[in-house]
């Protein structure tokens, strides 16, 4: 019986000496997925340890800072009510002192016993043993509150998040250290993903994602970056001169305030892939580099709406996020500029009296 001849190896084949089973890939990709879930362990312990700084900079400070603010502007409003304009201008000009007052030792003696006060015509002349020296201060009760607001807010609980169970701040923690953990191994994590999905693609496909992959990981850095430092700050003012409006005092609690604070600057990040988006709808010959040039206005009026409907509500805030926006969609156009797409191979179809029936 004649041996069956092995198949012969197409030369256009790129995976033809690569052939895998799909138990191999299978094994292959628990392979990798322990890999990552190992670095995943260890990015997570590490911050574990650094958890308290990335909570407190990243979670609470902002809205500390805006929370204090918010009260700031609360006290002065009603200090103005109370007081008037031009009393709130004096207080806060001239702050009450303490006045150091001297008083004879007979004279409190004889006041506290009831009996006759002598004057004493030159005080300065008796004994330092006679004389009793006190520093005392004697406004008006409600000016006094007013004045010393700013020194009770500063001594007193500062305004922030609170936490409504004995659990809430260690549940908390420990998102934030696993939130943390992935972003710290998250280039160990994709760099197994990818060691596993490029063994199954052609070599200009790779190219196309080591080309890409590192402008869209900046591009969503640099929205990240601009909502947490710019942005998120100016929409927590936004909606605290909301509640102001209503006549509310915020509570904003720890588990509730993480959720916003997390994912508006990753929806913001996403929203930085506008120009790889209108890259790749030109790669599907769904729109062209004339397309969008032609429609070019109509493109930012439309995210001018989009910036008005966005979380901030004063006018600097509004034009910040239209003139990002609009950078982002020129520089789309740009993108398709840079790396045109190659132009397709027509296919000749003959005409319907040269096809042949078959």
């Amino acid at each position: 019986m004649a041996q069956k001849k092995d198949k012969p190896i197409d030369p256009d084949d790129l995976f033809a000496e690569t052939g895998m089973s799909f138990g191999d890939h299978l094994e292959e990709l628990r392979h990798y997925l322990w890999r990552a879930v190992i670095g995943f362990i260890i990015a997570m312990l590490v911050s574990l340890l650094i958890g308290k700084p990335v909570l407190y900079v990243f979670i609470i400070r902002p809205v500390e800072k805006q929370l204090q603010d918010f009260y700031d502007d609360l006290a002065q409003e009603r200090k103005k009510e109370v007081l008037g304009d031009e009393t709130v201008k004096k207080l806060d000009a001239a702050q009450p002192q303490a006045v150091e007052i001297e008083f004879v030792r007979s004279q409190v003696k004889a006041l506290l016993e009831g009996r006759p006060v002598e004057l004493v015509e030159k005080p300065e002349d008796l004994p330092t043993t006679e004389r009793v020296r006190m520093q005392v201060v004697i406004p008006e009760p409600v000016k006094y509150a007013a004045a010393t607001l700013d020194a009770q807010r500063l001594l007193g609980p500062r305004p922030t998040v609170k936490t409504f169970n004995v659990t809430e701040a260690f549940i908390v923690y420990f998102k934030i250290s696993m939130i943390t953990g992935f972003v710290l191994g998250s280039p160990w994590i994709f760099l197994q993903i990818w060691s596993f999905i490029a063994a199954g693609l052609y070599p200009h496909e790779k190219r196309y994602v080591h080309v890409y992959l590192p402008f869209s990981l900046g591009l969503f850095i640099a929205g990240v970056l601009a909502c947490q430092f710019i942005v998120l700050p100016k929409a927590i003012g936004a909606l605290l001169w909301f509640n102001k409006f209503l006549n509310l005092e915020p509570d904003l609690r720890l588990n509730e305030w993480i959720g916003f604070a997390i994912w508006f600057p990753i929806l913001f990040g996403l929203s930085f892939q506008t120009p790889l988006v209108m890259l790749f709808l030109e790669r599907l010959g769904l729109c062209t580099v004339e397309t969008y040039r032609s429609k070019r206005r109509i493109a930012f009026f439309v995210l001018a709406i989009v910036a008005a409907f966005g979380p901030t509500v004063d006018a600097f805030s509004m034009l910040f996020q239209w003139i990002a926006l609009c950078l982002l969609y020129q520089l789309g156009i740009w993108l398709c500029m840079w790396s045109p797409r190659k132009p397709q191979f027509d296919i000749d179809v003959p005409d319907r009296e040269e096809m042949v029936e078959v």
